[in-house]
């Protein structure tokens, strides 16, 4: 299983969104969204929107208080936060990890989680992929690469 997480999102669009995206792709494999620390309205409004989707789809949602309780709970056997400063990598080698359970967080961009937090996870970024893309475009592109590009 590969699971998709949003680290501290605070807009109910951007967590519905999310949650789309994620199920858009869940047709080449097995996959789940996963919200990590959401505040404000995307934690009074949004979940509820997002939680609506999954179980309109029948699909499967998660949402967790902090890092190292998806990291407790999901057990993965690679775990990833994705980070313009992580080391590189290409398509090919996130497919090898999916023998295991993957647990891939993305940036809200509205809040940075502490180095405590980020124990336990590998700072990554995906090869030729520009900088500095909103979380959303990053995650298109990572699981277009990642679940349909051949390579």
């Amino acid at each position: 299983m590969v699971y998709v997480g949003l680290y501290s999102p605070t807009s109910v669009q951007r967590v519905v969104d999310f949650v789309k995206t994620v199920y858009a792709f869940s047709q080449k494999a097995q996959i789940a969204p996963v919200i990590v620390k959401p505040i404000g309205a995307a934690a009074q409004i949004g979940i509820p929107e997002a939680f609506k989707v999954s179980v309109k789809l029948n699909k499967p949602f998660m949402v967790f208080p902090e890092l190292g309780d998806a990291l407790e709970l999901l057990r993965p056997s690679e775990a990833y936060f994705y980070s313009d400063e992580g080391a590189e990598l290409d398509a090919p080698q996130i497919r090898q990890v999916q023998n295991g359970n993957l647990l891939i967080v993305f940036p809200s961009g509205e809040s940075e989680p502490s180095k405590k937090e980020l124990t336990g996870l590998k700072l990554v970024r995906l090869k030729d992929v520009p900088s500095q893309l909103p979380a959303l475009a990053l995650l298109s592109i990572f699981m277009y690469k990642v679940f349909y590009q051949v390579t």
